[in-house]
């Protein structure tokens, strides 16, 4: 029953949450201390506590709190390719991180349907797509609301975790409890034969799949970079001559 268990643990809190999750990870990762956000009145950054507290971007046109700047030729046009960058950047990240989550499902759901009683098959994958439907959910919010908050997708991740484990963990050790009463050795064996062939097709599929998901994490930095580029280049100057700072990017 612990080597079950085990199993479905490295499918769900390892080889498929975790290893997906880490390949959101930009090696040219972005951060940002504002709450970012957009919808057709523009690209707005905001936060509670620093100045400035927001900075609205829409058409090449820039409002800090609540006051409109006037800008040169120059900069209403990075302006508008600022927000036009963020506007094309952030839904394919969004797309990347609900992969992801597609990728941990089906090996999560491999395990259960594996392991479960047939009779419980329908439940448990019922069950699955309702966790799997809220924390896309989950996902989208975060990318609506601050899609470079890292600390946000960490959270969906681990509680991802909490609430997967449960829907798992009855059927699985039904199982492994049935056939160790039964004293059938021979099935016995033959469940040990099939987790081990299960995780090993698991990881190896999930392995490549996560090395495709890096792959197109990894063609979003030119775009990334392109931010980066745009911010320093502004000739807009904040009162006491400061720069905008809305983005930092970083490498691992």
């Amino acid at each position: 029953m612990q080597r079950l268990l085990l199993i479905a643990a490295i499918s769900l809190a390892a080889s498929a949450p975790a290893s997906a999750h880490r390949h959101l990870e930009l090696s040219c990762s972005v951060h940002s201390n504002y709450g970012v956000s957009l919808d057709g009145d523009g690209l707005r950054f905001e936060r509670e506590k620093g100045s400035p507290g927001k900075v609205v971007m829409h058409a090449g046109h820039l409002r800090i709190d609540g006051r409109e700047l006037s800008l040169s030729d120059a900069d209403h046009r990075r302006v508008a390719e600022y927000e036009a960058t963020v506007r094309a950047l952030v839904p394919q990240a969004k797309i990347i991180a609900r992969d992801a989550i597609g990728i941990a499902f089906t090996a999560v759901s491999e395990v259960a349907v594996a392991f479960s009683s047939d009779a419980n098959h329908s439940d448990v994958r019922d069950r699955l797509d309702r966790v799997r439907s809220g924390v896309l959910q989950k996902v989208d919010e975060s990318f609506d609301k601050r899609p470079w908050q890292q600390s946000q997708l960490d959270d969906i991740v681990e509680s991802t975790v909490s609430e997967l484990v449960p829907v798992l963990v009855g059927d699985i050790a039904g199982t492994a409890i049935r056939i160790a009463l039964s004293g059938d050795e021979a099935a016995a064996k033959e469940l040990e034969r099939r987790s081990d062939k299960l995780e090993h097709d698991i990881e190896r599929r999930i392995d490549t799949q996560t090395e495709q998901l890096a792959a197109r994490a990894e063609a979003l930095c030119p775009m990334v970079a392109q931010l980066a580029s745009i911010e320093a280049s502004l000739e807009l100057r904040l009162d006491g001559g400061a720069r905008l700072d809305l983005l930092s990017q970083g490498r691992d």
